[in-house]
């Protein structure tokens, strides 16, 4: 196979411990039962069991007492300095303020919360400018059993390859979604999700080596296609799309290729890379298709009944332009090109808040687009806030008039907000530009 994601890794390499890891040393928490101790949950949403039963803590002003617990709790028998915690919950903006009254406070509404849970047996333990969490009872949190578990295959050196293999796969199950995702945009959050990511990267491509040694194509295709929907710009579609190949699934590896096309250019406005054309070189190699007539062709157009714009990726947008920029110089009839740009309105927002308004109001914008143009101009996204128009038979006057119609028909759009902004030139200087 080609790809890059299932090399197999150097012995010295799959040997060593990735580092960073918090584990509790005094006891097996992989080996708590599931109705035993305190049972928490990081990978995605927060959430905590107690002997069986889940605890509520109400969102919103409690947001710092979670990020305190869970870094606590993270923190395993090394404990967390009072600094680190001030740094990631408070960040530098108030240190002005009295920020260790503020965490104080913030510890002892923790152990008040402790005991409205019924965890009498839970406890904090200062020691040289250390704060750590005890209990008495058993502690499972799934990211240090997750990172324990990665650990332990990496540094396993036994030659029994089935048990290991069972390791790896155990742990990879484990990694069912981003790092206290409700925080995302939380600084320490973020390095964390990029610390777990790498420790599920190493899992997966070792595992992915494993199975390749065994010949064992339908397990790299779904552990592949699995981490493709964790993590989809992480390349993991070349290694899925070889397993098809070599499995001669053309025609699923040729789909796979053209939905990764799409997320990229819808996501980012990107074409996949080079990579992904090296694939799609090899799966055309191998595609056979029956002759087919004429008609096979022709009846799906005729059926075509859609009103307004043609919407078509980037690519196929490009290949447009190149065709109709010849036929606009050769004939005479004027075509344009008119590239709109959403612009955000003013206002502070996280970055989560940012990409959320930006792709309500881009899937907005589409849609307008889509009617409000003729049914012979074609459009496609072409950045994270902008669109591309060929606009056919329309002079520079008619193009602008065209937009102050698109305009209108936005602004009439419940929900819009921000404003838009618009050039244009014409296609025939388009191809003298590719001349």
């Amino acid at each position: 196979m080609n790809s890059h994601n299932t090399e197999n890794l150097k012995r010295s390499e799959e040997q060593t411990p990735v580092p960073g890891c918090s584990m509790p040393e005094t006891e097996d928490s992989a080996a708590v039962p599931d109705n035993q101790g305190l049972r928490v949950s990081m990978l995605s949403e927060f959430t905590i069991e107690y002997y069986g039963q889940k605890m509520n803590m109400i969102r919103g002003n409690n947001s710092k007492l979670i990020q305190l617990f869970a870094m606590l709790l993270l923190g395993g028998d090394r404990g967390v300095t009072k600094r680190e915690l001030i740094d990631n919950i408070y960040g530098g903006q108030e240190w002005r303020s009295d920020t260790n009254k503020s965490i104080n406070n913030l510890l002892w509404r923790l152990r008040r919360q402790w005991n409205a849970w019924g965890m009498e047996g839970a406890s904090l333990v200062f020691e040289g400018g250390s704060c750590r969490f005890t209990a008495d009872f058993p502690v499972w949190v799934d990211v240090l059993v997750f990172e324990q578990k990665v650990n332990e295959a990496l540094a396993y050196r036994g030659r029994d390859a089935a048990q290991r293999i069972a390791m790896l796969e155990e742990a990879v199950d484990m990694y069912t979604g981003t790092f206290l995702n409700e925080f995302c945009t939380e600084l320490w959050v973020i390095h964390k999700e990029r610390e777990l990511q790498q420790f599920y990267n190493r899992a997966v491509r070792l595992l992915g080596s494993e199975y390749e040694r065994l010949g064992d194509l339908p397990k790299m295709r779904k552990l592949y296609h699995d981490a493709a929907d964790m993590a989809p710009f992480d390349s993991w579609q070349l290694a899925e799309i070889d397993c098809l190949i070599a499995m001669n699934d053309y025609n699923a590896a040729y789909e796979l290729y053209q939905n990764t096309e799409r997320l990229y250019e819808d996501e980012m406005g990107v074409h996949p890379g080079q990579e992904y054309e090296k694939r799609l070189e090899a799966i055309e190699e191998h595609m056979h298709r029956r002759i087919r007539r004429l008609s096979d062709f022709m009846n799906p157009l005729r059926e075509d009944v859609a009103a307004g714009a043609f919407y078509c990726s980037y690519s196929v947008f490009f290949n447009f332009c190149q065709i109709l920029s010849r036929l606009a110089e050769r004939s005479g009839q004027p075509m344009f090109l008119l590239l709109c740009t959403w612009n955000a309105p003013g206002g502070s927002r996280t970055p989560l808040e940012e990409n959320m308004l930006e792709e309500e109001q881009m899937a907005l914008l589409k849609e307008v687009v889509g009617r409000i143009f003729r049914k012979g101009d074609i459009y496609t996204k072409y950045s994270r806030c902008q669109y591309l128009v060929v606009l056919t038979g329309t002079g520079r006057e008619n193009g602008a008039k065209a937009f102050e119609r698109l305009y209108a028909a936005w602004k009439r759009q419940e929900g819009v907000t921000g404003s838009l902004s618009y050039s244009m030139d014409s296609l025939v200087n388009f191809q003298r530009l590719e001349s």
